[in-house]
């Protein structure tokens, strides 16, 4: 819970809120989990070819593909979800020309287990089911891959906040259109690594299983559904 407290040249009307790794429930102070005991659902974000063109390579960035595609597996294997998150706008940060924007970008492994959820805006739980997804599927976190970094993932990462959810994003699986704001997101945020993921997977154990509740999210392995 914050602790409220005046600092040292700080106005009377202004606070200073000293953030401390406690959660609030019922009115009663509760540690937070430790991050190898979070119950953690895989979301990757719009890696779809309609991002690229401009700043981002046609292809992508194959390095972060191939971690993408690693955690993925990695989840799979566990029984545990991966939530395709799908944008169904047109993109205003690349020029793409080509009929196969929509389509995921070249590597991307998806399987038909995954989750697909269709969204309209930058943050991924605006006007969408991806929260319920989430919850049906026993996590109370979500980790975060995908692009754009500094723009659709990173406002998934926040909006995480207002259902009470855990965010965290995974290193080096995210793609930005310059490498300067993937490194920026990995000080300001909660990061995972495959390594982290490794031992999270092995350790935690969830019960839960989305349904499908037409378009909105729904079992769909399908690339550029």
């Amino acid at each position: 819970m914050g602790k409220r407290r005046f600092s040292e040249g700080t106005p009377p009307n202004q606070s200073v809120i000293i953030l401390t790794n406690m959660d609030v429930s019922s009115n009663m102070a509760t540690e937070l989990p430790e991050k190898k005991e979070r119950k953690i659902a895989l979301v990757v974000v719009d890696v779809q070819r309609k991002f690229t063109g401009g700043s981002i390579p046609e292809k992508g960035s194959k390095d972060a593909i191939e971690v993408i595609n690693k955690a993925a597996a990695m989840f799979r294997k566990s029984g545990r979800p991966v939530i395709f998150i799908y944008y169904d706008g047109p993109c205003h940060c690349a020029v793409y020309n080509k009929d196969d924007g929509d389509e995921y970008l070249h590597g991307i492994i998806s399987d038909p287990r995954d989750i697909l959820v269709h969204k309209e805006h930058m943050n991924s739980f605006k006007d969408t089911k991806l929260a319920e997804a989430v919850r049906e599927c026993g996590c109370d976190s979500i980790l975060l891959t995908g692009m754009v970094t500094q723009f659709c993932v990173l406002g998934t990462y926040f909006g995480a906040f207002e259902h009470n959810l855990s965010s965290y994003l995974l290193i080096g699986g995210t793609i930005a259109t310059e490498d300067k704001y993937n490194d920026a997101a990995y000080v300001l945020c909660k990061t995972f690594t495959l390594e982290d993921v490794e031992e999270n997977l092995r350790t935690t154990k969830i019960t839960g299983t989305a349904k499908t509740c037409g378009c909105e999210y729904q079992r769909c392995g399908a690339a550029g559904h």
